[in-house]
């Protein structure tokens, strides 16, 4: 019993995940060295082992006007929502889908030991309701990003 190897690499599972002490440029930057996309979600482990996500869209609208968002650290993001985590070996496919499915966010973190594997998305089309773009994601990276 697993969470398969095709639902982690499944398109709409995609994400980049960091550490709460992590600033928003770092991940904006390790985002685009993936040449990811708006939909994708960012992972935020935090000190105390737990897990936070929200999509990268979701980040725009709260930092765009502030003048060192690619400084401020991840930790302090109010769009981060509570996210459970499961082991991989712990569970099956169809029991990540069906908790995934059951959470504010329809996220799950796959772990294996105590670092992120993966994610399963559930509930949610990739392009949903998504109003920022690569580039303005971009502009939110500062120093961190590739010009």
């Amino acid at each position: 019993m697993s969470v398969s190897d095709e639902e982690l690499r499944n398109p709409k599972n995609r994400f980049v995940a960091v550490a709460d002490h992590a600033t928003v440029g770092q991940a904006i930057a390790a985002w685009q060295d993936l040449e990811g996309e708006s939909w994708w979600h960012l992972i935020v482990r935090m000190d105390d082992g737990s897990f936070r996500a929200a999509r990268f869209s979701d980040l725009y609208p709260a930092l765009h006007e502030s003048t060192d968002a690619a400084e401020t650290q991840v930790r302090v993001l109010t769009g981060l929502t509570p996210v459970p985590a499961a082991e991989r070996d712990a569970i099956n496919t169809s029991e990540a889908k069906a908790l995934a499915r059951k959470t504010p966010a329809h996220v799950l973190v796959v772990t294996g030991g105590d670092s992120p594997v993966g994610i399963v998305v559930e509930g949610i089309r990739r392009g949903a309701g998504l109003m920022s773009n690569a580039a303005d994601l971009g502009e939110l990276g500062g120093k961190y990003v590739k010009l």
